[in-house]
Formats: structure tokens, sequence, C-alpha cells
């Protein structure tokens, strides 16, 4: 065969054009396929298969360029190509293919072992997120470092078939130092998704990757764009990760990993910063939390989120009283009203649901708190506070079989979660199950536990724990966890009851009830516990008793 002859007929045929024109849209289809496969969720061998549909399409693509023309709008043939020359074409035709279709099989013998996801019998896939690290030459953007973590750690709890650690457990490693191991190992998970946030003016760049607990790099992206594209760059890398860890997600699931957001920079930086005073839970800062949820919606009226942290706020605020009673009622409309419109902006938004239904659950409105707690949970299976406050609104509507079963699973999104463990015990005891009961009191004092030795100042901690280790019988031990802590906040009403409980249980009755006076005397108090604790079962006939119950406000009646 004459080589020379051979390239100058496939010239004359326009076989080179063919050619060209078939590797235009062999890159344009490669171009479009992997983004289609993530959105509708296809499986890895679609792309496998892709690739190598693509690649022996070369040899066919020459051989009908050879065999025709195309002349004056018709296709006509160009000659039957001698066989000699035919087997030049299929020769050069898989000579092209080949470096595609040996990637794919490549990959598929080499990539798994190159970074493996999940340890085999690991049961479904896990991450953790951490506290992503402040670059910022200030050092100032704490709050844009834990806000973006947050925002990707809710997104990741809306997706059935991910396990993702609470942020409680997650960002106790904050300013810590520790290898991939040790955290994974502690937080039960497989993976970590880590990174970093460095503000400059109105840009913001962000790192993120995504390591195994063996320290394996699966997946690694930097973002250089504007702060009003914050939600933007948090949707992306929750993306990512499903992506990564090859988790099957339903097209409802997909949308919610698009979180509704603001692409005003200053609206953004209002709302991370109200999350943070709201995490906090103190007091002193949830009316902070609310000024910035307002300005947030203000310069963004579409914010569903701002929106629902006000509404959040609120309903924290007048659950436990920490406002004055005439405000009340205004406030309770202002919640509602808040929650409803995040829920008409987002109707998926899973934390609106959450606001709306602990409201609802204060208002009296039984049946309509249910719906919305079990939306809440429907939508981001693996968000703890949707379980842990459904499992409170069970508990005062002494449905105690279904709150223990919500409890529980609160307690394996977040294996810290002492308290969620320590009302688990109640639920025990209502239902008369005394074994239950205490095993769910050992759990929480070992959770407890692990929580204290990175933070032994935690109020918390310190009296949840003292009731439970009294309930097993350590009576000084428990009582001294419980002075320790009304000795770090004398005023504070949460501890000031629960060390009240704890008292209670230890038979010690005047001590008990001078703390239940004290807690009665912040101007705060939820009714419907003092008249369903079983911690308190043994001061329910005591004079005292009912003098300081008197004291509270009725529950409002249901509407």
């Amino acid at each position: 065969m004459d080589t020379g002859a051979w390239f100058e007929e496939m010239k004359r045929r326009r076989v080179f054009r063919a050619l060209f024109g078939y590797g235009i849209v062999a890159f344009a289809v490669l171009q479009v396929i992997e983004p289609i496969m993530h959105g509708l969720n296809l499986p890895e061998w679609v792309l496998k298969a892709t690739v190598v549909a693509l690649g022996l399409g070369f040899p066919f693509t020459l051989v009908l360029a050879w065999a025709f023309d195309v002349k004056g709008g018709r296709i006509e043939k160009a000659g039957a190509p001698r066989g000699r020359w035919l087997l030049g074409l299929l020769v050069l035709g898989l000579a092209l293919g080949a470096p595609g279709v040996g990637w794919v099989f490549w990959k598929s013998r080499h990539a798994p072992m190159a970074a493996p996801m999940v340890a085999p019998g690991a049961g479904p896939p896990s991450i953790a997120v951490l506290p992503f690290t402040d670059l910022s030459p200030a050092k100032d953007q704490d709050w844009m470092c834990d806000g973006i973590a947050e925002e990707i750690l809710d997104a990741l709890c809306t997706v059935s078939g991910l396990r993702v650690a609470a942020r409680s457990s997650s960002f106790q490693f904050k300013g810590k130092s520790a290898d991939a191991h040790q955290m994974a190992s502690a937080l039960g998970v497989s993976t970590l998704l880590e990174g970093s946030v460095r503000k400059l003016g109105d840009r913001l760049r962000v790192s993120a990757r995504l390591v195994s607990a063996e320290g394996y790099e699966l997946w690694s992206e930097k973002f250089d764009r504007g702060v009003a594209d914050g939600f933007a760059i948090q949707e992306e890398i929750a993306r990512a990760v499903v992506a990564a860890l090859r988790v099957r997600i339903s097209p409802d699931e997909s949308g919610r990993l698009r979180r509704s957001g603001t692409v005003n920079p200053e609206a953004y930086e209002m709302y991370l910063r109200g999350r943070q005073y709201l995490n906090t839970r103190a007091s002193e800062e949830l009316e902070s939390a609310r000024q910035m949820f307002k300005r947030a919606f203000a310069l963004d009226p579409a914010f569903a989120q701002a929106h629902a942290g006000l509404a959040d706020t609120d309903a924290f605020q007048l659950q436990w009283l920490l406002i004055e009673k005439a405000a009340q009622p205004a406030r309770r409309e202002e919640a509602l009203a808040e929650s409803e419109e995040a829920l008409r902006l987002n109707p998926d938004l899973a934390e609106a649901h959450v606001a709306r239904a602990n409201l609802l659950s204060l208002l009296g409105r039984s049946a309509d708190a249910d719906q919305s707690f079990r939306r809440a949970t429907s939508l981001a299976p693996g968000l703890r506070d949707a379980w842990y406050f459904y499992a409170r609104f069970l508990f005062s509507s002494e449905r105690y079989a279904e709150a223990a079963q919500a409890f529980e699973q609160a307690s394996r999104i977040d294996p810290d979660d002492y308290a969620s463990l320590v009302l688990l015990n109640m639920q025990y005891r209502k239902l008369g199950d005394p074994v239950k009961a205490r095993a769910a009191s050992q759990r929480s004092v070992e959770a407890a536990d692990r929580v204290l030795r990175g933070q032994p100042d935690d109020a918390r901690a310190l009296y949840l724990s003292g009731g439970a280790l009294i309930g097993l019988g350590e009576l000084q031990k428990g009582k001294e966890r419980l002075e320790q802590a009304v000795l770090l906040r004398p005023q504070d009403y949460a501890v000031l009851y629960n060390a009240s409980c704890g008292f209670a249980q230890a038979g010690d009755s005047e001590r008990a009830l001078d703390l239940l006076d004290r807690a009665v005397g912040t101007g705060q108090g939820f009714r419907a516990w003092f008249e369903h604790d079983p911690d308190l079962d043994s001061l329910r006939a005591l004079p005292r008793f009912r003098q300081i119950l008197a004291r509270l406000p009725a529950e409002p009646a249901a509407q």
C-alpha cells in the first residue's frame, strides 16, 4: 500500500474534516456528561460507557467518511475502499480511540486502590465537617469560617444515604491539632471535610479538602470568588462531597443541596454573625442574634434562612421565658410570621420547619407542630436539632415511646449528645423499663465525660451528668458536679432547674426546692416540664412544690 497515495485519497474524500468534526463533538459530549450524571444521580458506569463508545466511534467515523461524501446537500457513495486501505483506516481509528478507552480501564482498576472511600463492612458513608481555619490577615473572620462549615454541614444533613456528625461533635476540634485518623476515630466517621477561608475586601478565597480516615485525599478544590458567591461555594462543596463519596441521592435531595441564600455580601455577613450568636444559646447573645437576622433580611427580603434564624431565636426565647411577659404576644406573632415567610420563600428549609414546630408547640397547636416536626426530620434526616426538639415535644405530649425513638436518633447522629441521652433515661423510666433507663444514664455520663475532658467548665455537661450519676447511685460525685455547675452559673435558670432535679433524685428535698424556687425566681420556666418531669416526682406532694408551680403561667390552650 502506497502510504502517500493513501493520505492523498483521505484528503480528497475529506476524511480529515470528518475526523476533526467528530473530535469536536466527542469533546463536547465529555464536557457535559459528568455534570449531567451528578445532576441526575446516574451511576458511574454511564461515564465509562460514554468514553468507550466515543473511542470505538473513531474507526466507524473514518470508514463512513471514506465511503460517503456530501454533494449538493445529498449523501453519495464515494466508492468502496480497497481492502488494504480499509485495514489502514480501522487501525488509525482504533489508535485514535484507544487512549480514551485505555484510560477508563486503567482508572477502574487503579483509582479505588489510590483512595479507599470507606472500610469494608463499615456501613454507609459518614463525614464530619470540621470548623474551617481563618487565614485572613487580621484573623477576624472566625464567624465566617464557622458559618460556612455549618452551612455545608446542614446541606449534607439532607442526604439520607450519608451519616453526618453533629456540629457539637465536629467543632470540638476547633483550634486543636490532631491527625485525620485520631479525629475520624473520635467522631466515628470514615471521612473528614476540612478547609480554610481568607477574606480580602470583597473577595473570598475558600479551600476545601475531603480526606479519608486513613489520610487519603479524596477531593480538593480552591474557590476565588466574591463574598456574594458564598452560598454558591457552599453548594458546590456539598455536591462535590456527595459525588466523591459516591452517595446515591434522589432528585429531591439534589434540589435540597441548593441552599437558599443571598447574593448580598452584607446580608450574608449579618446572617453568619447571627448564627454564631444563636449557637451560644446564652441569653445575653440571643438579642444580638435577633438584630443580625433582622438586618440580614432587611438588606435582602428574599433571604429565607435569615427569616428562619429570627423565628428560631424567638422560639427559643419564648420557650424559656427569656423575655418579659408583656412582650411575649408580639414576639409569638413575629416568630410565627417569620417562620411562615421562610417557608414561603423555601418550603424545603428544615430549620424553618423546626422553628415553626417549636412555636406551634408553645401555642398549644400540637397537631400542626407534629406535622412540622415530621416534615423537618424528613427533609433533613441527619439534622440533630430536628430530632432533639421533636423528642422534647413528644415528651411534653406524653408520647414517651416515640420520644425515646427520637432521642435515640439524635444520639446516633451525635454520640457526644449527653443531653439527648439524659432525656432518653426519662422516657424509659416513664415506660417502666429500668434496664434501658440505666443504660441511657451510663451512656450520658460517658458522653459528658468526653466533653468535659476538653471543656471542664461546661456547666450543662456538669449538671446533666451530675443528675445521671445520682441516678446510677454515685451520689457524692453527682452532687459535687451539681454544686460546681451552680457555682459557675448561679443565676442561670437551666442550671438551677436541673440541679434541683438531681438533688430531688438524691433525696435532698430541701436543697431541691431551694434551687427550684430560685429557678422560677429568674422569671423563666416551662410548666409542662414541671408537671411531667419524673425527676421531680418525689416533690409533687409537698405544699412548697405546689406553691412554686402556681407561680408559673398555664400553657396556652389549643387553637
